[in-house]
């Protein structure tokens, strides 16, 4: 992102000090301004802020957007006190299309074993955004964690971290206007951004930005169109090995079929299911033989075609009853009809998965 520098001659107030005044002198990132009784005061440049530039009619007043002498700091942190009646800094170089916003975090301490992280949100685009980010509890609800508003291309520093406690979901929404003027409508963001631990001990995590004069972890909340297309790329192909999955595991079915046998016999007689049967009520006996045919039709309800035979006897005719009345209601979408009187008389029942 480009910015604009600060020249001798620009009037400028002290950001964390009563005060201001012209500027003198540029030494690196150091700043002299001559103050309100004549003093010439070295000033470190992030802790200033333009009001109005050399030979400009119109101030530039900005409580959160702070005027650097290099690119490499062009968004500066948000103040508490900033309010967005303030003039904010409008870049004339950014893609109004494509507004980015970033969750940022930074390190002293980068590899170290307790180590901490300064987490920022970066707004590097010409919109006001509201943000709030919030974290589900395990009864489904949302609990705030950070809210407020970041003027245009500002950042602002929001909490500090250990990376010990960084296995986290977010979600993050955003809104974002102009207030400068008419500009295109964007639908409310809602992402759910989840972020490893892992991540901020790897050697490449801190990369160089334009937003920090030290490396930092960027994870964008608003997704450039080629991160989109990136994405979109990366989920074609995710449905393709999903989908060369599935056909090898087709595959392996049909091969399953092949080899399956034409009709299964399944004896629901009590005495082919225990040895033993001494004490058992007839209502436990009925639930032990409906158990067995429950478990074969959760076993065989996907190999369409397959026959099973259920041998449940005559009898006085309760163990029939119960498994025609769970095929008439739990198992509807498979067919069932008397079994060969030929092979099991009246005592079976076939059902056509």
């Amino acid at each position: 992102m480009k910015n604009k520098d600060i020249k001798p001659g620009d009037k400028v107030r002290f950001l964390n000090d009563v005060g201001g005044g012209e500027v003198t002198r540029i030494d690196g990132k150091t700043i002299y301004v001559i103050d309100e009784i004549g003093f010439e005061v070295p000033v470190p440049v992030s802790e200033v802020v333009v009001v109005e530039r050399k030979n400009e009619n119109v101030s530039e007043k900005s409580g959160d957007s702070i005027l650097t002498p290099n690119e490499d700091n062009a968004i500066n942190t948000s103040h508490s006190e900033a309010i967005e009646d303030e003039s904010p800094y409008i870049d004339p170089h950014h893609d109004d299309l494509n507004p980015r916003i970033y969750l940022a975090f930074t390190s002293e301490n980068i590899n170290s074993g307790d180590q901490k992280v300064d987490f920022y949100m970066v707004n590097d685009s010409n919109y006001f955004c509201y943000y709030l980010i919030a974290e589900t509890g395990d009864d489904g609800l949302a609990r705030g964690l950070f809210s407020g508003t970041l003027q245009p291309n500002t950042k602002e520093f929001l909490e500090q971290f250990s990376t010990t406690k960084m296995d986290v979901s977010w979600h993050v929404q955003l809104i974002l206007h102009r207030k400068d003027k008419p500009s295109r409508l964007f639908d409310p963001v809602n992402e759910l951004v989840k972020i490893k631990a892992y991540r901020f001990y790897r050697d490449n995590a801190y990369k160089d930005n334009d937003f920090f004069d030290y490396k930092a972890v960027l994870i964008p909340v608003i997704k450039s169109e080629f991160e989109r297309r990136l994405e979109n790329l990366s989920k074609k192909k995710t449905q393709r090995i999903i989908k060369e999955k599935e056909a090898s595991n087709e595959k392996k079915i049909t091969a399953k079929k092949q080899n399956r046998p034409e009709i299964i016999e399944v004896d629901l007689h009590i005495h082919e299911l225990l040895d033993n049967t001494s004490g058992l009520t007839s209502a436990e006996i009925l639930k032990i033989q409906l158990d067995k045919f429950h478990a074969v039709m959760e076993e065989h309800q996907k190999l369409k075609g397959q026959k099973i035979v259920f041998i449940h006897g005559i009898g006085n005719g309760t163990l029939k009853h119960e498994v025609r009345r769970q095929l008439n209601t739990r198992y509807k979408k498979h067919s069932f009809q008397d079994a060969s009187f030929r092979e099991y008389g009246y005592g079976a029942t076939l059902v056509i998965i």
